[in-house]
């Protein structure tokens, strides 16, 4: 505030602009989750094609949230998240199914060599 003082006569007039409002804008409502986080981790760690999907809809949820859609930012949240728990389900299977085949592999292996050995 710029002030200016004028004396006349022993009198001080002190002379100012106003100040202008200030406006504040305050955001109440609370943004979705995203599942960002959890779907980075199923890209890095478990599988990389549903992780990169669940990427893009968590920042499709984000997206949403900056414009206001509230109920579309969170559908999109859930659906990345139900995207990263299939890529986590998806690589456990995945696991399981290499386990047994290199079971059952090293056991033929190990039946032929006794096979072999035994006559």
């Amino acid at each position: 505030m710029q002030q200016q003082q004028m004396q006349s006569n022993n009198t001080v007039v002190v002379t100012g602009q106003p100040a202008a409002p200030a406006n504040v804008i305050i955001h109440t409502q609370v943004y979705p989750q995203n599942y960002l986080a959890f779907a980075i981790f199923v890209t890095l760690c478990c599988n990389l094609a549903l992780g990169i999907v669940a990427i893009v809809f968590a920042m499709l949820s984000t997206s949403d949230a900056d414009a206001g859609d509230m109920e579309g930012a969170r559908t999109k949240g859930r659906i990345s998240m139900w995207i990263s728990i299939a890529g986590i389900v998806s690589a456990v299977i995945i696991i399981i199914i290499v386990i047994v085949v290199m079971v059952t592999r090293v056991n033929k292996v190990i039946d032929a060599s006794n096979i072999n050995y035994g006559k």
